[in-house]
């Protein structure tokens, strides 16, 4: 019997994924395990492996679209073998890639019609048919779009999400050329230039807009920080914070140390946060429909600039760990988001996020947005040299901005002031701190 392929749950908060790449055609022989497919949801890549050994029959997903959790995605079974709702008859080895593509389509619409309304492909008036995806056509209604004059780039001329979207942008930057050209005459307005994958290049050095598409891990960040900022009441604390002893204290770590065993003074921010949030369990909490859930452990996300965006890999159990071993990991993940070698696992589970921009050295304080289901987020801003009363004496000192956004439906105000009244304690006695 033909196994299912379905979008996994990968997550509290997951509800779609977004579909990536598929590894093989529909024909290929799969083992059991093997990666088939690769989707993408709340920023993170992920390969769904095969649930068993055989042919793939049949390719539902399509590239480009998003799917819920459950979703049948394809089909994986002996050659001949029937799939799919009504006695369909998947694309065999025999049969080829080109049969099962044109079974897709339709599967696509009769499988996501369950989900969404109205999901069946259109025809004109001309009789031509008009397939389109039910995303794609929920954002062509919601806009004023007449979707028949989108020429569709999916399987058999399917229209998906991103078609909608660039028409939009397009029809959008000729109505502003157009006006533009009514108002002033004798200007040119370059038509816009579409820019592939993540390339930013300099508009300005070319005297043209340029569009960039707003898609992957960029849409993915976008709607999980929207999503936060909708659902939160968020307020931020803002505090400076004299870490004269801290850099000290990292100086004589250092000294005599291999370069891989050294710590910054980020790994020390995560060892004494995750310090602070051991005592502090309402900071280290999330709310569900049952209550306020006190999470039993400390993970602590980190927050790291990858060339599309934005992940945030987490550090388990930190409260428990040592600081060698908090900068050990860091390090770790930091270089696999990077170089785009993170699993799923390695971002679930977070129960608290550290974002440090101090690094750039051009941030004192901000107001980051906090990673749901989290109820609180820590910013770190620069170190820099500053004159300080000291005891009646005005001394140069180091300083640090940190920002403390809490969810208050959660936290109290008096509250997240004693949580960083107790975390500004660890900072400036650091020596004791790593002891606790």
């Amino acid at each position: 019997m033909a196994k299912e392929i379905l979008m996994p749950k990968l997550g509290l908060t997951m509800k779609t994924g977004t579909i990536m790449k598929w590894f093989k055609e529909v024909g290929d022989r799969v083992t059991e395990s093997e990666p088939v497919l690769e989707i993408e949801t709340e920023k993170l890549s992920h390969q769904i492996e095969a649930p068993a050994s055989g042919l793939l029959l049949k390719k539902i997903a399509i590239v480009g679209e998003k799917y819920p959790i459950a979703f049948v995605l394809g089909y994986i079974g002996a050659e001949g073998e029937q799939v799919g709702a009504g006695g369909d008859t998947a694309g065999s080895a025999a049969g080829g890639a080109a049969g099962g593509a044109v079974g897709n389509a339709n599967a696509v619409a009769a499988s996501v019609s369950a989900c969404v309304a109205d999901a069946q492909p259109e025809t004109p008036e001309s009789g031509g048919r008009v397939i389109i995806s039910p995303v794609a056509k929920k954002l062509a209604e919601s806009n004023g779009v007449d979707y028949k004059l989108i020429r569709g780039t999916g399987p058999n001329g399917r229209i998906v999400k991103e078609d909608v979207e660039l028409y939009m942008k397009t029809r959008h930057a000729d109505a502003a050329g157009t006006a533009a050209h009514d108002t002033i005459e004798h200007t040119d307005v370059p038509a816009p230039v579409i820019l592939k994958g993540s390339t930013m290049e300099n508009a300005a050095a070319t005297g043209q807009d340029k569009i960039v598409p707003y898609t992957g891990m960029r849409r993915a960040i976008g709607a999980n920080m929207l999503a936060s900022w909708e659902a939160a009441p968020m307020v931020t604390h803002h505090v400076t914070a004299d870490v004269t002893e801290l850099v000290a204290y990292r100086a004589k770590l250092n000294q005599g140390a291999d370069k891989s065993d050294k710590v910054s003074v980020n790994d020390l921010i995560l060892k004494f946060t995750a310090t602070a949030l051991a005592g502090w369990p309402i900071i280290n909490s999330t709310l569900t429909d049952e209550g306020i859930v006190l999470l039993g452990r400390v993970n602590l996300g980190v927050a790291t600039a990858v060339p599309d965006g934005l992940v945030v890999p987490v550090v388990r159990d930190a409260d428990r760990k040592g600081l060698l071993q908090i900068s050990r990991e860091a390090k770790d993940l930091a270089g696999r988001a990077r170089n785009g070698s993170l699993s799923y696992s390695d971002s679930a589970d977070g129960t608290f996020t550290v974002s440090n921009l101090g690094g750039y050295g051009s941030v004192d304080f901000f107001t980051p947005i906090i990673n749901p289901p989290q109820a609180a987020i820590l910013g770190v801003g620069r170190i820099i040299e500053a004159a300080v009363p000291v005891e009646g004496e005005i001394k140069i000192r180091y300083t640090m901005g940190l920002s403390f956004t809490y969810d208050h439906r959660i936290i109290d105000g008096a509250t997240a002031a004693e949580f960083m009244a107790s975390f500004l304690k660890l900072l400036e006695n650091p020596s004791r701190s790593v002891l606790l």
